[in-house]
């Protein structure tokens, strides 16, 4: 140890426990070795994994207790969603039969299949969705139309026929231009004249172009059957095809066809609906070559969340082993031996043993965020290298095991220590942002920062000893004294010396080239942008990505929306009358409207309905008609024509029937098949508002059980959904939709309300770690380095490394997002931690001498940065895009702190100490110089 050399209390401390573990080296080990046993078995047996989105949030938060209430009514809503895609309406429909069969077989992988409605069981009182008025209307109605439906109804519907009605309605005309007022069955028939006239004169020209006359006129059964909810705004389904036959989800254009259900989660699993995605696909797989002409494939909110846990597990175990791997190659090469790797991977692997039995004992699970906080500790927390390059200088400068472990607890443990507690520091800080899984995330990673160096400190000593015994007892084991760092001896790789020393010697040049590289960066840097859509970090080309992609590309927000819970029917129709009158919304389902109101007073009418239709003539017995005469209707409606108003549809629609007449090259034939068709469709419309008038209520139990289990809640609660109309994994949209959506009902959930706290939260949460950290890191700085310059030069890494970090992002448009925004606070630490080192060497130079960095700190920072980037490099190449850019950012950052620690600091620090020790000497030959001139001057 140098003479000039004086350890503060930190040093003084960390030398005495180093001292009392060289004496005591089994007892440290052993009592290692029982605590990490311990470790383990704690988070074997209670460490739980909480892998839902929903468990990143603080179940404070308002929208969190809002959705609370939400899952205690209706129960989890995330459902798979499987896409069928084709022409053929009729096919697809076909195959999600198909699926849904299967589906069934699995009630212990899947529940709440849900992929048509069918609402025929209360087709028969489809009627009592019509207002009271319009009721009585119909009753009315029928009063006046008694000859077809009381004793004479035989007759009647064998006299019914076009002349007929021309007959009626002549006579009508005639009593109303004698001044009679029509009677209100004359208006029904004056109504219906026209529609019947204009649909004879279009068969008597060509007998395909027949047209219902009755279904414009009256259209009694399909105004009932219209009436009947979900109705096209309220669900998506054509109301009367609804009550006739199952519907199936299909999207607007009809290209895509939908299915969904429930997978049943396993717990405690990163992938916990990985076993139900499995076998779904295996359905998919099985029924789609049985249609070749579709397509189906899997897509959905649990689907995309297996899908990235899984690749992203392959990809972090994968980066894992290539990290590892790298690693070991590059401490192979460092050390150039076996001695010194195994100790230094021992320290770190026994440090993150640590944090994990720290982390089931004080917050007793992972989430999806603080899951990662080993890949860190193994980026971070590799503090035995700093050890070693201090520890291997000494030796080789001929200096006892014990000599050098005391050497190396007095320049390597005070800085170890400080690192450690800044790092820790910039992860404790992260508690302090209002999101609950970064929270979490920084106090285990924070944790286990701190216990790796704990385990540096503590166990590398006592494994030297053990290792080197015979050194541990003063003998040298022929290290030849060397006491100049460049001629060390080839047993460890020197302190890179290919360009360290060239800049060395050229402090000035390079601390000008790196003033250009840093504004550059800082122009760059304003370019940055921030990408909050959630689906762009998903893993590139993967198949439920694609489907989700195609669902956007074709029905916008079909998967996406609002929910807000109705206490009462009346409370949900006005929760969706709101809603409809959003333009952010493109549809409402709700299963209220499925009960009619007023049915009390709705009732004795649609009996009275029903009892003046029970005389109907059945269909196959309808008496035939006895036709019309076209000479005798040419000449009705030539009367009609003339006592009609000129301008009026009466007249209009006479004259067109005229016109037809005389052209027509078979009137009697034509009239007589028009006639069949006449008697036809009135009797089947008035059957078909028969079938739908039967007396009795409909209530909640009416409504279908693959409605009723996802819009009653479990105390009767009614839901109403609101989807969006834009896409809402774009962050604009999305904020948008949910502030409209809370305007209309503050107490308004969903999926969007939870991705947009999230992504606020994340975004703030790490804003604010970074700032919270060096806030923390500073307080560190300040009792450890104490002066105010050197706390700066201390933070000068930092500055220059995030800068040149931020500008290369903005050169080559990569942005922050989500994922790789945890960087920030990360490389706060790193960079302080490089800076930490660099003044710690710089503190303990010989005085008089200008700064220059020493090669077993610039060895240990090199070569501990080095195995920080190999370990987030290798997440690079990964599929998952989220966890790409989080190790390209990482590793700019990493690369960036380092290049300013080891080059630009100690150039400035080079710098600084050449200014000052300059500056005597030119203020003594100044002081000598000076009056030499002013006496030649008076000489002169």
């Amino acid at each position: 140890m140098s003479a000039e050399f004086r350890p503060d209390f930190l040093a003084r401390s960390v030398m005495g426990l180093v001292a009392w573990i060289a004496r005591y080296p089994w007892v440290v080990l052993v009592t290692s070795i029982m605590l990490t046993g311990a470790a383990v078995q704690v988070a074997y047996n209670k460490l739980a994994y909480h892998t839902q989105r929903n468990d990143l949030l603080s179940p404070d938060k308002p929208c969190q207790q809002r959705w609370q209430k939400y899952i205690d009514a209706f129960g989890d809503d995330d459902e798979m969603v499987v896409v069928v895609e084709g022409k053929n309406r009729e096919q697809m429909i076909a195959a999600i039969d198909a699926v849904a069969e299967q589906v069934k077989q699995h009630p212990d992988l899947f529940d709440r299949v849900f992929y048509r409605v069918d609402l025929e069981h209360i087709r028969n009182r489809a009627i009592l969705h019509l207002p009271p008025d319009q009721l009585n209307a119909i009753r009315n109605r029928l009063d006046r139309m008694e000859p077809l439906l009381g004793p004479v109804a035989p007759m009647a519907w064998r006299m019914l026929s076009i002349q007929s009605l021309l007959t009626s309605g002549e006579v009508v005309l005639k009593a109303q231009a004698a001044g009679r007022l029509p009677s209100a069955a004359d208006q029904d028939l004056l109504t219906q004249l026209p529609f019947v006239m204009s649909s004879a004169a279009d068969t008597l020209r060509d007998p395909a172009a027949y047209r219902d006359p009755w279904n414009v006129a009256s259209a009694d059964a399909t105004s009932a059957m219209d009436a009947a909810p979900p109705g096209k705004k309220g669900g998506g389904l054509d109301s009367a095809e609804a009550l006739f036959k199952p519907q199936y989800f299909f999207i607007p254009d009809g290209s895509l066809a939908l299915f969904t259900c429930r997978p049943k989660k396993t717990a405690d699993s990163f992938t916990p609906a990985k076993e139900a995605n499995a076998v779904l696909r295996e359905i998919l797989a099985s029924v789609g070559p049985n249609f070749p002409d579709l397509a189906l494939g899997l897509t959905g909110l649990p689907v995309l969340e297996t899908d990235e846990m899984d690749l992203s597990n392959l990809d972090s175990t994968r980066a894992s082993w290539m990290a590892l791997l790298g690693v070991a190659v590059l401490y192979f090469l460092v050390y150039r031996g076996f001695r010194y790797p195994p100790l230094t991977i021992a320290t770190l692997v026994i440090g993150t043993l640590w944090a994990l039995g720290w982390a089931t004992i004080t917050v007793g699970h992972l989430n999806i965020l603080s899951a990662t906080f080993a890949v860190m500790l193994i980026g971070l927390g590799d503090y035995g290298v700093l050890w070693v390059a201090q520890y291997d200088k000494a030796r080789q400068n001929g200096e006892s095991v014990h000599e050098a472990l005391m050497h190396t607890a007095a320049h390597a443990g005070p800085s170890i220590l400080t690192a450690a507690a800044t790092t820790g520091l910039a992860f404790f800080a992260v508690m302090l942002a209002d999101f609950k899984a970064v929270a979490e995330l920084g106090w285990i990673a924070g944790s286990g920062i701190l216990l790796c160096a704990a385990s540096c400190v503590l166990l590398m000593p006592a494994m030297l000893v053990i290792v080197e015994g015979k050194q541990a007892r003063g003998q040298n084991q022929g290290h030849s004294p060397n006491s100049d760092d460049a001629d060390s001896p080839p047993n460890i790789i020197p302190f890179p010396r290919a360009w360290v020393p060239g800049l060395a010697r050229r402090p000035r040049l390079t601390l000008g080239v790196g003033a250009v590289m840093l504004i550059a960066c800082a122009a760059f840097s304003t370019r940055l942008s921030y990408d909050q859509n959630l689906l762009h970090l998903q893993v590139r080309g993967l198949d439920s990505v694609e489907w989700e992609h195609r669902l956007l590309d074709r029905a916008v927000g079909a998967t996406w929306d609002a929910l807000s819970i109705a206490h009462n029917r009346e409370e949900a129709l006005a929760l969706k009358a709101k809603y409809e009158a959003m333009p952010e919304v493109s549809r409402v389902v709700e299963v209220a409207s499925l009960v009619p109101e007023d049915q009390s007073t709705k009732l004795p009418i649609v009996q009275q309905i029903h009892d003046r239709l029970a005389g109907l003539p059945p269909t196959d017995t309808l008496p035939i008609t006895l036709g019309s005469d076209p000479i005798a209707v040419k000449e009705l409606v030539a009367a009609i024509a003339r006592l009609a108003e000129k301008d009026s549809s009466l007249a209009q629609a006479a004259a067109g029937l005229i016109v037809a007449m005389e052209h027509s090259p078979a009137a009697a034939m034509r009239l007589r098949e028009f006639d069949r068709h006449l008697v036809a469709d009135l009797s089947s419309e008035l059957h078909q508002l028969k079938a739908v008038s039967h007396p009795k209520p409909i209530t909640l139990d009416d409504v279908p059980t693959e409605l009723h289990e996802r819009y009653i809640g479990a105390h009767g609660e009614y839901l109403v959904r609101a989807f969006a109309r834009d896409s809402l994994w774009e962050y604009d949209a999305l904020q948008r939709f949910t502030i409209a959506a809370a305007d209309t009902d503050p107490e308004s959930t969903g999926k969007a309300f939870r991705t947009l706290e999230g992504l606020r939260q994340m975004k703030l949460g790490f804003e604010k770690a970074a700032l919270y950290a060096l806030a923390a890191i500073l307080i560190v700085l300040i009792f450890d380095l104490r002066r105010l310059q050197e706390i700066a030069l201390g933070l000068f890494p930092l500055a220059i490394g995030g800068l040149f970090t931020l500008g290369v992002m903005g050169i080559f448009g990569i942005p922050l997002n989500p994922a790789n925004m945890i960087a920030l606070p990360l490389i706060v630490g790193v960079g302080v931690d490089n800076g930490v080192h660099v003044m710690h060497d710089f503190l303990s130079r010989p005085r008089g001498v200008a700064y220059r960095l020493g090669s077993a700190t610039g060895r240990g920072v090199f070569i501990a940065r080095l195995t920080t980037v190999i370990g987030f490099g290798t997440l690079i190449p990964a599929r998952h895009e989220g966890m790409s850019s989080l190790g390209l950012v990482l590793t700019l950052g990493v690369m960036s702190c380092m290049m300013a620690s080891l080059v630009f600091l100690p150039a400035f620090l080079r710098v600084r100490d050449l200014w000052r020790l300059n500056r005597p000497r030119r203020t003594l030959r100044a002081a000598v110089v000076l009056p030499m001139l002013s006496t030649q001057a008076k000489a002169a």
